[in-house]
C-alpha cells in the first residue's frame, strides 16, 4: 500500500502545479477564543463556521496532530486510518480519498478537515451536505505550517493555544538549528520518499527544514516541472553523489542503508562509502505539523554525529 505514498506525491505535484498549495493566503483575523461564527480562509477559500465544532472529522494525519496539539482533541470524533498520532485518536478505515462523502456523515460532523481533494470533489460534496470543510494541503514552507495551526485554532475555538504552539515550534526549531551551527553548512543531501526515487526539493516544507541547517538539496536542478516532488533517475542520483542520504521510506518500503547501497551502481556514492545513509521514520518525514521538530532533531543528530566521526572525510 505504501501508505498511499505515490498517490500523495502525485496529488502534491498537481496541487503545486495548479498553485493551490503555494498560493499565499492572508493570516486569519484575530478572534477571541470561542467566538463564533467565524470565517476561515483555507486552501478551498473562505469557509464559514457557524458555531464551535464539537464533532470534527479529520482526514489528514497532519491535521489530526495539529488538532490534538492545540487542545481540540476532545472535539475529534473520527480520523483517517493514517492518523496514528496520538495513539488514542479515533481511527477509522477511511483514507481521505473516498469516492463519496456520505460515509463521513455517519459521524454527524460539524467540521471536516482534509489535506487532499483530488478526483472525487469531496469538499464540494460536503458543501452540498452543509458541512463546513477546511482543505489544508501539504505545506510548501514552514509559514504554511504556522498558518494552518492558526486556521485550525480559529476554526475550533483554540486560537490562543494555536498561537502558543506555533511559538513553541519556532523556538524548538531555532534551538536545534543553533545547536548545529555551521558544522554541516554546504553538505549536499538526497531525501528518498520511496524506492522509485521520488524526492522533495527545497521548495517543500521538507527542504525548508534542511535549509535551516545550511544543507544543499541535490534534487533541485531536476525539478523541471516545479512540483517540488520530482522523480530522479539512478544515473542522476549517482552523478550528483550527495554527501548524505536520508531514507524516508524505511517503513513503507523496508529500505535501509544496506538495501540502498546494494542497488546497482550505488556503491560508488560517497554517502554509501562513508556510511552516511540514514533512515527516517516515514510519518515523521512526511507530516508538516508538530512532528517537524522531531524531523529536524533527527536530521541534526545524524549529521552532527556524522561530521564528528573519523570516517566523515572521503
Amino acid at each position: 500500500m505504501k501508505r498511499l505514498r505515490l498517490a500523495a506525491v502525485v496529488a502534491v505535484a498537481v496541487i503545486g502545479l495548479s498553485g493551490c498549495a503555494s498560493k499565499p493566503r492572508p493570516a486569519p483575523a484575530a478572534q477571541a477564543a470561542g467566538s463564533f461564527p467565524v470565517t476561515v480562509t483555507a486552501g478551498n477559500g473562505t469557509v464559514a463556521i457557524p458555531g464551535r465544532p464539537v464533532r470534527i472529522v479529520s482526514m489528514s494525519a497532519t491535521s489530526t496532530e495539529m488538532l490534538y496539539a492545540i487542545g481540540a482533541g476532545p472535539q475529534v470524533v473520527a480520523v483517517d486510518k493514517y492518523s496514528t498520532d496520538p495513539p488514542n485518536a479515533p481511527t477509522t478505515s477511511f483514507t481521505g480519498s473516498e469516492t463519496s462523502a456520505e460515509g463521513y456523515m455517519t459521524f454527524r460532523p460539524d467540521l471536516v478537515v482534509m489535506a487532499f481533494d483530488t478526483g472525487h470533489n469531496l469538499v464540494a460534496q460536503l458543501g452540498l451536505l452543509h458541512v463546513p470543510t477546511l482543505l489544508l494541503p501539504p505545506a510548501t514552507s514552514m509559514d504554511d505550517t504556522y498558518r494552518q495551526f492558526q486556521e485550525l485554532g480559529q476554526a475550533t475555538g483554540h486560537a490562543a493555544a494555536a498561537t502558543q504552539e506555533v511559538a513553541s515550534i519556532r523556538q524548538q526549531l531555532d534551538s536545534i538549528a543553533g545547536s548545529v551551527g555551521n558544522r554541516v553548512k554546504g553538505l549536499t543531501y538526497y531525501q528518498e520518499i520511496d524506492n522509485t526515487l521520488y524526492t522533495a526539493t527545497s521548495k517543500t516544507f521538507i527542504g525548508a527544514l534542511y535549509a535551516r541547517l545550511g544543507m544543499v538539496n541535490i534534487s533541485d536542478p531536476a525539478d523541471h516541472q516545479g512540483s517540488g516532488y520530482p522523480q530522479l533517475s539512478a544515473e542522476y542520483l549517482i552523478k550528483a553523489d550527495p554527501d548524505v542520504v536520508f531514507l524516508a521510506d524505511s517503513v513503507c518500503c523496508a529500505q535501509t542503508a544496506t538495501t540502498f547501497g546494494a542497488r546497482p551502481g550505488y556503491s560508488v556514492m560517497k554517502a554509501v562509502r562513508l556510511g552516511h545513509v540514514f533512515p527516517i521514520a516515514d510519518p515523521i518525514a512526511s507530516e508538516w505539523g508538530p512532528r517537524v521538530v522531531d524531523f529536524l532533531r533527527t536530521v541534526a543528530d545524524d549529521v552532527t554525529h556524522m561530521t564528528s566521526s573519523p570516517s566523515a572525510s572521503p
